[in-house]
């Protein structure tokens, strides 16, 4: 009999946002690493692997040091597959005009895909498609790529999206989380009709829930608002590990990072700390927090979804492994916590096997109709 909640572990692989980062250093060894964590406690992950870089790569493989790294890549996700893990879809936008130059990547600042005319969006999530089906197909002939993961959770405006992720035989959707909102990058989460539960969204706007099934998915990412406590644990540990963190960025490149790229704006979201009982809204993730957070995070959001009356309820927690450095204990012993203390009501899946699970039961999908 299955179990309750279907925990899904899924890992954003990348390198930085601004088009920073090495593919051995931010991506092959945290990948590993967090492989390992997961066999020891017999856990599944689902790999989203970030492919607009990897075209980046691949378009100037007359370079050494960018021929290491995308092989380097390609065996990474060879790996993931052989060692029983799943790989599925995650883009950046702001990849899409990549320029190599003087031993940098220089990105452009449009990081929401939804943004994005037409035209880029199909060529990019077709080239993406073919690219892991190409990678992976010959060893594993039934593979897909049935999942979605929105690089900066953009996904608005979404109709054009949203079709063209069908079309190329993408059912599961991830990125919305209730009330993100990033007004730079026009995203906006506000008011979701479904905050917590698995939904056929709207075609023509992706936070409403649809009247009929859509052949789409959207799981949302669970909120998360600490307490004043557990948040307080989470600022002193950031501070100590910023105190201790060393730079080294700087050597991989051999030169001076160029300030066009130091300066790269970042995404800035509605998640500021605020003056109230709650005042950090984040969702539920592993990255760079210590285990007083995850298990607290974790806990909260279980017991919020114990109220709802549904046989089989999926839990998203979203990870980037480029930031676990410092925190394998952590994360080590979070996983090991969820597979003790919720191991009667809980079972770690992939977003592959949920992908079968709804089309064997689609009544586990909301939709109006």
């Amino acid at each position: 009999m299955k179990k309750k909640f279907l925990i899904l572990i899924e890992d954003d692989f990348e390198i930085m946002g601004n088009g920073l980062g090495n593919v051995a250093e931010l991506q092959y060894l945290p990948a590993l690493a967090f492989m390992n964590i997961a066999a020891k406690h017999h856990a599944n992950l689902t790999f989203m692997v970030e492919v607009a870089h990897q075209l980046a790569l691949e378009k100037n493989v007359g370079k050494s040091e960018i021929r290491i790294q995308k092989n380097l890549w390609d065996e990474t996700i060879l790996l993931m597959k052989e060692r029983g893990f799943d790989v599925q879809l995650h883009l950046h936008a702001q990849w899409i005009n990549a320029s190599y130059r003087d031993g940098f990547f220089f990105i452009d600042g449009s990081w929401n895909i939804g943004c994005r005319n037409p035209a880029e969006q199909n060529l990019l999530i077709a080239e993406s498609v073919a690219y892991l089906k190409d990678l992976l197909q010959p060893n594993y002939p039934d593979y897909h790529v049935c999942a979605f993961k929105a690089g900066s959770w953009g996904l608005q405006p979404s109709s054009n999206l949203l079709t063209q992720l069908r079309n190329n035989g993408i059912s599961i959707i991830l990125g919305v989380v209730n009330d993100l909102k990033i007004p730079g990058a026009s995203i906006n989460y506000t008011g979701l009709e479904e905050k917590y539960l698995p939904y056929h969204p709207d075609i023509d706007d992706i936070t409403k829930v649809s009247t009929e099934d859509t052949s789409l998915v959207v799981l949302p990412l669970q909120p998360y608002a600490p307490d004043v406590f557990t948040l307080t644990k989470f600022i002193l540990d950031r501070t100590i590990n910023l105190l201790r963190r060393k730079n080294i960025m700087e050597y991989y490149y051999g030169t001076p990072i160029p300030d066009e790229i130091l300066k790269f704006p970042p995404l800035t979201n509605n998640s500021n700390i605020k003056l109230s009982i709650h005042p950090y809204q984040t969702h539920l993730k592993i990255g760079n927090q210590p285990f007083s957070f995850l298990q607290a995070s974790f806990d909260a959001t279980i017991n919020r979804l114990r109220r709802f009356d549904i046989e089989r309820i999926p839990v998203i927690i979203e990870c980037h492994s480029k930031q676990f450095i410092n925190y394998y204990a952590h994360i080590n012993r979070f996983i090991g916590y969820i597979a003790e203390k919720y191991e009667s009501e809980a079972e770690f899946g992939t977003l592959s096997s949920y992908f079968k699970e709804m089309e064997e039961n689609p009544k586990l999908v909301r939709s109006k109709k």
